[in-house]
């Protein structure tokens, strides 16, 4: 069962990637909206230091029929082990229910997601499996929805930057490029092994583009096995997902080598650069 929320989860987890980049405003029209959701964030870990702010998400539809589907809350205090938040919402059935973390003089960026209702956490691990919320009228209040948050998913003191160039047509069926850290090489194809084996996955990068610029929080110290860009469909389906390029080792004459990347403390390790030559890969 597991497998199957991870999949059905992490597929919302893409396509609210892809509204996250416009307006999160809702125009409710002239109708005051007095039904809401209430609920108790519970954080594990220390918050890290360059924490700007933490809000809870909401997103109506799946998928999304509109970019007006994502709603965020108040600001939430995440300095206390736990923390109220309510959202006013219109009747209706919310899919996903999430914290998002956001860093000092960045973007929010949906891979800084910390907790998911219906999900659970292991240590820094998120298991996202997620239940949908549903609100009667226009007057009731739908509480308990209550979230689990570890914030050392985002507690990381090191990054991986670096940019990926895209060579050849991006396929027609193009929905998502994501860019991960990885602490073994996956399994083609095998979506819980690039979850399970992931560091840390960005979702955000651009498609149809030349080139785009990427970032990835580790932990200092720890060695990352394999950075790789990689291509999911536009039917958001895992199984789809392939490594469609990743960083090289550069002590390789080959140019086939998968390089390892070690981040001192407390650093940024940059020129991690990845080519992805479409006409290469065994994209239909």
């Amino acid at each position: 069962m597991i497998s199957i929320y991870l999949r059905k989860t992490v597929s919302v987890t893409i396509l609210l990637i892809m509204i996250m980049q416009f307006s999160c405003r809702v125009d409710h029209g002239l109708e005051p909206i007095n039904s809401k959701i209430t609920g108790t964030v519970t954080f594990h870990g220390d918050h890290p230091p360059s924490t700007d702010e933490v809000r809870v998400v909401v997103a109506k539809d799946f998928p999304p029929k509109d970019i007006k589907s994502l709603l965020f809350s108040n600001m939430i205090n995440y300095r206390e082990k736990t923390a109220e938040y309510e959202i006013y919402l219109p009747k209706g059935t919310y899919k996903v229910v999430a914290v998002l973390w956001k860093e000092h003089n960045e973007s929010w960026n949906i891979s800084n997601v910390i907790g998911v209702y219906g999900g659970s956490i292991s240590g820094d691990l998120l298991i996202p499996t997620y239940r949908s919320v549903t609100i009667a009228d226009n007057n009731t209040t739908v509480r308990n929805i209550n979230i689990q948050a570890t914030l050392e998913r985002v507690n990381r003191d090191a990054k991986i930057k670096g940019e990926i160039n895209f060579i050849g047509d991006w396929p027609d069926n193009t929905g998502v490029m994501a860019v991960g850290a990885f602490s073994s090489i996956p399994e083609p194809g095998d979506y819980m092994d690039y979850f399970f084996s992931s560091i840390f996955m960005d979702y955000s990068i651009p498609v149809f583009v030349s080139s785009a610029e990427y970032m990835l929080r580790v932990q200092g110290q720890d060695t990352v096995k394999y950075v790789a860009a990689l291509w999911i469909d536009d039917t958001f389906d895992l199984a789809s997902i392939r490594d469609v390029g990743y960083y090289c080792d550069p002590q390789d004459s080959t140019g086939l080598k998968p390089g390892s990347v070690l981040v001192p403390a407390d650093a940024v390790k940059t020129g991690i650069n990845i080519t992805v030559d479409f006409s290469k890969t065994d994209i239909q």
